[in-house]
């Protein structure tokens, strides 16, 4: 069609403007319908581009290069005598022979010149502008002429003045729905109608008073070709056809169609005259139906299916690649498009050809029904037609098939049928097995389950899923991440790889917390084993489950008394070395002093009282190490006692430094306490004990001397003593043991420093019994010192 508005002739005469409906009496859309039909990548045709043209000028008449009527508008047709039609395919002369002034000019336009003209039709006067029109090669296709009434009030006569007839003629170029112009051999703009208002913006008046105008309007990257098709006209003195962009003030690219023509005088080309046309929204259409019609032929070309569309008429409007390699049949006889010869040259294929045959043949009467078939063919292929009516509105204009090669699903289809019969046998014995195997499972006493690649439990008994808190039936179906989320983590990763690899793990020895005792370790003995068949490989794994808390258990209390027995061996066998030595130690000087003693008796000598004092030492040694031993058993037994009192630790410590300074030697001895007295409720033996034992230790450890001091100090409500060395220090990794029983530091061998290992453990006892606490502040090499705290008396 030309438009979607009517395209009025005239209207003052009582003459009514008609929409383009049908080609007999002004439609387009039969055959070749217009630009928005017609819309491909394939070049346009002489008659598209007519039709296009005429559309946009809204033209009542378009005639071919041979000056045959191509569309003639209704209202026309009856002012020119042909209201019964048939003016189709006519010769103008034939025509218009009625108008003779609309001939003349639509032959000046098929000369390649603008044709104007003015006359009467059936009792109304009107104006005429025919432009020629030329196809995408150049050459002339055709003219398409535009008709004006004139409107006036009163009556005119037949030939008006020349300045009416120019008014007229301008009323006329303003009402096409184009940009009419005109431009000198130096391309500036002489005439230009009012519609370049209208659709650009761009007042006309501009465009002749504006030496650049075009210029500055025409889109940059079209102006070179817009330059050169202008010359080329003037040049070659034919009409030549661009689209182009014109840019408006806002920056707004329109899209113009113009053809631009030469005219000469004496021979040179003196003038371009053109009509540009806004095709931007066509272009557009264009756009869109090309993408549209690429997608449909890709999705027609990729379908799986043959198809094939056929007209009312029996010939072949399309089909896909996939029907005529189905079917085997020849590009010849496609291009024919021949519904019939293709048929007969498809039909030996089938196994029944005539049926084939007429079954097609009864479809090509037009009907709205729809028809399934199945076609079997010689080779053993199956296909499946389904027929439907082609529609175009509510009309029925064709028909189209598609076949579907179903070979493959009728085999599947009875391939199925046979293996649903094996697999009910093969369900039939598999239910059989698993009775047994459920049997065997809920019976075990010990934890037994089938799991497939997914993790998830096939089988389980009923000893398995109560180590995991649940019932046998809440656990099939379920992954063992949902059954065992404590324990998944760490046995999960070992499945998988048993179902990986297809080698079994037996015998492993596993630990950890299940739901259905989170707070208790418990111990097992797990195997998997890959579970295969022949056609699917690994198919999932079978776990057995043994419980051996029990044993280990009892293995570990095994293992612990073994240990205890062996470090208890261990103690007494240090502890008799030590004590031997330690008792041995005193007794050896202790005898050589009796010896001296009874040596000088013998003699009538006096005895000398260093031998009696040294003696005396030696047996107050003895007496301590059998103390501290007494005090030790006491202790592993309980009953060391303690006789509570008023102390008061300054006087405490003055005694105990009273009887300690003989055995200072080289060190020297430095006491720190408060004025005011500290007293606590204790056993003045026992802290008095722990005090010369803490001394006795810092002279010990310092064999080469230095300062000892002895400090106490109230820290709140409780008493702070401390008691520094500068002696040998303790090494850190032995601080935990150094109150234990018998315990003596690595870097105190025995031959330097006495003792059987019980002074400190003694001392802690003694401290704690008192509500009080004992640690040690130590460095080797850089001494001690040794802090207890007692709580003072309220």
């Amino acid at each position: 069609m030309f438009a979607t508005r009517p395209s009025q002739a005239w209207d003052e005469a009582g003459g009514v403007g008609t929409e383009v409906e049908q080609v007999t009496k002004g439609d387009m859309r039969r055959g070749q319908a217009g630009p928005d039909a017609q819309a491909s990548s394939r070049p346009v045709t002489p008659h598209e581009r007519l039709l296009q043209v005429g559309r946009g000028l809204r033209a009542a008449l378009v005639t071919d290069a041979q000056g045959r009527v191509v569309w003639m508008d209704e209202v026309l047709a009856l002012a020119a005598g042909w209201e019964g039609g048939g003016e189709l395919g006519r010769s103008c002369r034939e025509v218009l022979s009625r108008l003779p002034w609309l001939l003349a000019a639509v032959r000046t336009a098929l000369t390649g010149e603008q044709g104007l003209g003015e006359g009467s039709g059936q009792g109304q006067h009107l104006f005429a502008v025919v432009v020629p029109v030329y196809g995408d090669d150049g050459s002339l296709v055709g003219a398409c002429a535009r008709l004006q009434p004139r409107r006036t009030a009163r009556a005119e006569p037949d030939t008006p003045g020349t300045e009416h007839v120019r008014e007229h003629y301008e009323s006329l170029i303003d009402s096409i729905d184009g940009i009419v112009w005109e431009a000198d051999a130096e391309f500036r703009f002489t005439f230009v109608s009012r519609q370049a208002e209208r659709l650009l913006g761009l007042h006309a008046r501009r465009w002749v008073s504006e030496p650049d105008f075009w210029a500055r309007h025409v889109h940059p990257e079209d102006w070179g070709r817009v330059m050169a098709t202008c010359m080329d006209a003037l040049r070659q003195g034919r009409t030549h056809e661009l689209e182009f962009r014109m840019v408006t003030d806002s920056g707004r690219a329109v899209w113009m169609r113009t053809q631009v023509t030469a005219t000469s005088e004496e021979g040179q080309p003196v003038r371009l005259r053109g009509l540009m046309v806004d095709v931007t929204e066509q272009l557009r259409s264009r756009e869109r139906v090309e993408h549209t019609h690429s997608v449909l032929r890709a999705t027609f070309d990729s379908i799986a299916d043959g198809v094939i569309v056929v007209d009312a008429e029996q010939r072949i409007i399309a089909y896909n690649k996939r029907f005529q390699d189905m079917w085997g049949l020849s590009d010849a006889v496609m291009r024919g498009r021949n519904a019939e010869a293709a048929l007969r040259q498809a039909a030996p294929l089938t196994v029944d050809p005539a049926a084939f045959v007429a079954h097609v043949q009864a479809q090509f009467t037009p009907s709205a029904a729809v028809s399934v078939n199945v076609i079997e063919m010689k080779d053993g292929r199956v296909l499946e037609s389904t027929s439907l009516p082609q529609r175009m509105g509510d009309a029925i204009i064709g028909r189209v098939w598609s076949y579907r090669d179903v070979t493959q699903e009728r085999r599947a289809k009875m391939e199925r049928e046979r293996l649903l019969v094996a697999e009910q046998n093969a369900r039939e014995r598999t239910e059989e097995s698993f009775a047994l195997l459920d049997t065997f499972l809920n019976h075990a006493p010990v934890g037994l389950a089938f799991v497939n690649r997914d993790l998830r439990y096939l089988r389980i008994n009923t000893a398995l899923a109560s180590l995991h808190g649940h019932s046998r039936e809440w656990e099939l179906g379920r992954t063992v991440w949902e059954a065992n989320p404590l324990m998944a983590p760490h046995f999960a990763p070992l499945m998988l790889q048993v179902m990986e690899t297809g080698l079994p793990m037996s015998d492993m020895e596993m630990s950890g917390h299940v739901p259905a005792t989170p707070e208790e370790l418990r111990h097992w003995r797990v195997s998997y084993y890959p579970v295969s068949t022949p056609s699917a490989g690994v198919v999932g794994l079978g776990a057995v489950v043994v419980e051996v808390t029990q044993e280990h258990r009892a293995r570990q209390e095994r293992e612990r008394l073994l240990k205890e027995a062996q470090e208890a061996i261990r103690v007494r066998d240090d502890f008799l070395s030590i004590a031997a030595h330690e008792l041995k130690t005193p007794l050896t000087p202790l005898k050589l002093h009796l010896q001296m003693m009874k040596q000088q008796a013998t003699q009538g000598q006096a005895l000398k009282p260093h031998h009696v004092d040294k003696a005396l030492s030696q047996v107050s040694r003895l007496s301590l190490l059998i103390h501290d031993l007494l005090d030790a058993t006491r202790i592993e037994a309980g009953r060391l006692g303690l006789r509570r009192g008023p102390v008061e630790l300054q006087a405490l410590t003055d005694e105990v430094l009273a009887e300690a300074r003989p055995l200072t030697g080289q060190h020297t001895l430095e006491r720190v306490a408060p004025p005011e007295p500290l007293v606590v409720l204790g056993d003045r033996g026992r802290l008095a004990q722990v005090l010369s034992n803490l001394l006795e230790n810092a002279f010990k450890y310092s064999p080469t001397g230095g300062s000892v001091r002895l400090k106490l100090e109230r820290d709140g409500s409780m008493a702070h003593v401390s008691v520094r060395d500068s002696g040998i220090g303790i090494p850190d990794d032995q601080r935990e043991h150094l109150f234990q029983r018998f315990f003596r530091a690595r870097n105190a061998p025995i031959s330097g420093f006495g003792g059987l290992g019980l002074g400190l453990y003694i001392c802690r006892d003694i401290i704690e019994r008192h509500g009080g606490h004992i640690w040690v502040d130590t460095r080797v090499g850089h001494g001690s010192t040794f802090h207890f705290t007692l709580p003072l008396a309220p």
